[in-house]
């Protein structure tokens, strides 16, 4: 897959999801927004009784006590009854438009009559009828019929005194002023600066929400899983083809790996075909050494193709015994050293630690030991220094190759351990490999009850340590 495509995929699928999420995000939004108006609906409803229980009480008070005047009961029953009179004659004869005037004002006497008996039109002190715990019980138990749990601060504003005569709002005052549910006293007083009942929730965003936590949740959760599997599905993806890049470079170092071995096997084989070569036995010698050395070389590489399918299918079977460090990395440093010197350089070995028995498998810590000389050889250009140092570090052994190389970058060092991958070298274009080593030797390192960490700095060189485990703490 080209990397045109992959990106318009990822383009595609990016803007599916932010729209998902905003199609989402949107109809919470508009929960939430049909929430808080049911939600105000309920409290118009509640306070709207509570109201109206208040001029009830009011007007019940007013009938109880105008009820103990016989006078305002004997006047108003004879009213009552004189009415009741006028009306039945009127409405019995046939012609009553000259009474209707008389009937009007026998009704409208009536109606004051029965105003004075409940108090209408008399000036009341609302401090006097109001009391601020009855108001309280009040509001709760309307709010408590609604299903209205929320808290809330209330009070009492006179718009004749111009302020507030009952104040319970506590640290709200002001935004009580601004935002608070406003409801009328009294208002069948019709008066012209009625009081006003207000009412205030300080924590009703945060009550909806805990209403609707349950659809928020889902809503939520659905949003971040489609979130994780997008991240999940673009590293893939992207890990895919980084695959596919590493598999092909892969495939064309090792064939120029091959190629080179074959190509040099061939020409001596070619040579040693000559009459003239063969009777030159110094000659034919060279030819035969030749085809040794590229035989070998070819061994080394099938070698480590094997190391590398045997790291992909975890077969990787130890046979530990007690092995002496020092004399591996001895044996190592024999082997590897004329390619070091080539170059004009050196190895120094340090060992500083008493105790070099370790518990390891003798040819794949051989392995991992060539692999990081080699390394330090491959990665410094120009006469390189490589410093092999050995110490107790506790209960483990540590050894140190440390060269004075190219150095790895902070962002490189995180990935020298992936399979496959390689170090970019910038214009250094002779450094072979296949981006096997230090992923074989962080494995094995590992299944040796081990670790193995790197320090480096670009153009200053690397440093790599391994830690194995001493026989007893095994």
């Amino acid at each position: 897959m080209n990397k045109g495509l992959i990106n318009f995929i990822i383009g595609i699928v990016s803007v599916v999801i932010l729209s998902l999420t905003a199609v989402q995000l949107y109809w919470v939004r508009n929960a939430v927004s049909v929430e808080r108006l049911n939600f105000e609906n309920k409290v118009n409803e509640a306070v709207s009784n509570v109201v109206y229980e208040l001029e009830k009480a009011r007007t019940l008070g007013n009938l109880n006590d105008n009820i103990n005047s016989t006078t305002v009961i004997t006047r108003f029953i004879k009213s009552m009854d004189s009415i009741n009179n006028l009306l039945y004659n009127e409405m019995n004869r046939r012609d009553y438009s000259d009474n209707i005037g008389s009937l009007i004002r026998k009704s409208l006497i009536a109606s004051e009559l029965l105003d004075e008996m409940v108090g209408a039109g008399k000036s009341y002190d609302p401090e006097d009828l109001l009391d601020e715990k009855i108001l309280d019980s009040l509001l709760v138990k309307e709010f408590h019929k609604k299903g209205i749990l929320a808290d809330f601060v209330f009070g009492v504003y006179s718009s004749s005194r111009n302020k507030m005569i009952i104040d319970k709002s506590g640290d709200f005052g002001p935004r009580m002023m601004k935002k608070s549910f406003v409801f009328t006293l009294y208002p069948g007083d019709n008066k012209q600066l009625p009081d006003y009942l207000m009412i205030y929730f300080p924590y009703e965003t945060r009550y909806l929400l805990r209403q609707m936590d349950l659809i928020i949740f889902i809503s939520l959760a659905l949003i971040l899983i489609i979130l994780m599997v997008f991240i999940y599905v673009i590293r893939l993806i992207l890990w895919q083809r980084r695959l596919s890049e590493l598999k092909n470079d892969f495939i064309n170092n090792m064939t120029h790996e091959i190629k080179t071995p074959i190509s040099t096997i061939s020409l001596a084989c070619e040579a040693l075909g000559d009459e003239e070569v063969r009777k030159n036995q110094p000659l034919s010698e060279n030819y035969i050494s030749v085809i040794t050395d590229e035989n070998k070389r070819l061994g080394g590489i099938a070698e480590k193709i094997l190391q590398a399918a045997t790291l992909e299918n975890g077969d990787i079977k130890l046979k530990k015994e007690k092995i002496d460090a020092h004399q591996i990395i001895d044996h190592v440093i024999n082997t590897i050293g004329i390619h070091v010197e080539v170059k004009d350089g050196r190895i120094i070995k340090d060992y500083r630690a008493s105790k070099s028995m370790i518990y390891a498998d003798r040819m794949h810590f051989t392995s991992v030991i060539t692999n990081l000389i080699d390394n330090a050889n491959k990665y410094t250009p120009k006469k390189p220094e490589i410093r092999i140092t050995t110490e107790n570090a506790g209960k483990y052994m540590k050894i140190v190759v440390e060269d004075n190389g190219i150095g790895i970058s902070k962002e490189n060092q995180k990935k020298i351990f992936d399979k496959l991958y390689r170090v970019p070298t910038g214009n250094i274009h002779n450094v072979k490999g296949f981006g096997l080593g230090l992923s074989y030797v962080k494995t094995i390192i590992e299944q040796h009850g081990g670790k193995v960490t790197v320090e480096s700095e670009l153009n200053k060189g690397s440093k790599f340590s391994v830690y194995l485990p001493y026989p007893s703490t095994i």
